[in-house]
């Protein structure tokens, strides 16, 4: 094949760029956004599920205990990059895509078969690298759908049923999360991990198969080129390096940095999502050691997280339809504030029992950003690549986590080298002013004027 030149890349004509493709109409019931946000749900399961419950016993299999958790964490490390360069890119080909089924669902049922795959091989791995390459894998797969996916409520839902549409994506990931580790759980201390994986792949089958079948797209014009042509375009190594090329350029663009309102809000994102992310991993060693509740530390984890979990979930839905008049900014750094407070709060809790009052504005701070947040980013990115730039945020959802642990476990343990248990408490702290960056990068958004009149 040296020195012959790729065939010619097949025409697609892209998909509308006016505007919506097939709008939710305002009479529009809650069971049709219901629909939207199973795919979600079964996402958030599978998440839930892996990341907190079977990941971490797959790796407990395949290394010494001495190495379970930089393993482990190496594992995450790798998930998270090829999150960051993976979603985005599946999200900007959904923007450029044209068939007969739309431009998000083709991309979203093949992520998710290519997904039930690896999560096949994910049960059989016996080595780590294995476990790391799967898992790498299985991510990708992930992205391929989710970045589309995140594409339809913009492209399906008018500004008016936004806020109600978040609010019921956030309640759909908590929801999603608890159940996933819930059962998850169940199953894998039963010694049932194969089980929890098909669990999980079950979950986000259900999902995707209800999303894809009950919110419509139109379809889009798509080329008459002959499948020959195409098998000679994929089959051609110059095809890929030109399309790696021409993707890289399309979704890491210049462009992106003329947006001041979206980069506004994934700076106040990252601040708020840092916060979050410092305050869950530490939870366990700041009861264990700041209020020395020792070995018991591990069972009052539970309920603990369960309150915030409940209370967030029940925020999530209010929350994303306050937005619609109160507006999604201040809605936004309403929630940043709470949190900081409850954040703050932790810091000088004197006992675990004062934790409890607590985790409910925290609860609610959480539910309502995870709502507000969304649908203000969904109103401010440009309508004909709501794809891509849905997925580019996934650079700071993915990069908070890493971030929050990267900064806050040295931190943590330099504090308490000098003043045991104090080091945790810091971190908290550390917290509750991530809190207010995020509250205070968010009022430099301009909300977009967009009609939210109550359907």
């Amino acid at each position: 094949m040296a020195g012959v030149a790729p065939p010619e890349e097949p025409v697609i004509t892209a998909a509308p760029r006016s505007g919506p493709v097939s709008p939710v109409g305002m009479s529009a019931d809650v069971p049709r956004l219901a629909a939207l946000t199973a795919y979600w749900l079964g996402l958030s399961v599978l998440w839930g599920a892996l990341t907190t419950v079977v990941l971490p016993r797959l790796v407990e299999l395949v290394v010494p205990g001495a190495v379970k958790t930089s393993a482990l964490a190496l594992v995450t490390v790798f998930q998270a990059l090829v999150s960051i360069l993976v979603q985005p890119a599946a999200g900007a080909a959904s923007d450029r895509l044209a068939t007969r089924w739309g431009r998000r669902r083709p991309l979203m049922v093949v992520g998710v078969l290519a997904q039930l795959v690896f999560l096949a091989l994910l049960a059989r791995v016996g080595a780590f690298w294995a476990l790391l390459g799967v898992m790498a894998l299985v991510e990708f797969a992930s992205n391929t759908a989710q970045g589309p996916y995140q594409g339809l409520l913009p492209d399906t839902v008018p500004p008016a049923r936004r806020g109600l549409a978040s609010g019921m994506i956030g309640a759909a990931q908590l929801a999603g999360q608890v159940t996933g580790v819930a059962v998850a759980g169940i199953l894998v201390a039963a010694g049932d991990t194969d089980d929890a994986i098909l669990f999980a792949g079950a979950a986000v089958a259900i999902g995707m198969a209800t999303t894809v079948l009950a919110i419509h797209e139109e379809a889009t014009a798509v080329s008459a080129t002959r499948p020959t042509t195409w098998l000679r375009y994929v089959a051609h190594p110059r095809s890929w390096r030109r399309a790696a090329r021409t993707m890289l350029v399309d979704v890491w663009g210049p462009d992106v940095l003329e947006q001041r309102d979206y980069l506004w809000l994934l700076a106040s994102r990252l601040a708020i999502l840092m916060a979050t992310g410092t305050l869950q991993p530490f939870i366990y060693f700041y009861l264990e050691d700041s209020l020395r509740l020792g070995d018991a530390a591990a069972p009052a984890v539970a309920p603990l997280a369960a309150l915030v979990a409940v209370v967030a979930l029940v925020a999530a839905i209010p929350g994303g339809a306050l937005t619609a008049r109160w507006g999604r900014v201040r809605t936004v750094a309403a929630s940043a504030m709470l949190g900081a407070v409850g954040a703050l709060a932790f810091v000088v809790a004197p006992s675990y029992w004062m934790l409890f009052p607590i985790a409910v504005p925290f609860g609610i701070a959480v539910g309502v950003f995870l709502s507000a947040d969304w649908a203000l980013l969904v109103d401010l990115v440009p309508a004909d690549e709501a794809g891509r730039y849905l997925g580019l945020s996934n650079v700071a959802t993915a990069g908070a986590g890493l971030l929050a642990v990267a900064i806050g476990g040295p931190i943590a343990d330099l504090v308490n080298g000098a003043l045991p248990g104090a080091g945790y408490r810091v971190v908290f702290l550390l917290a509750g002013l991530e809190f207010l960056v995020g509250a205070w990068g968010i009022r430099h958004v301009r909300e977009p004027d967009l009609d939210r009149a109550t359907p």
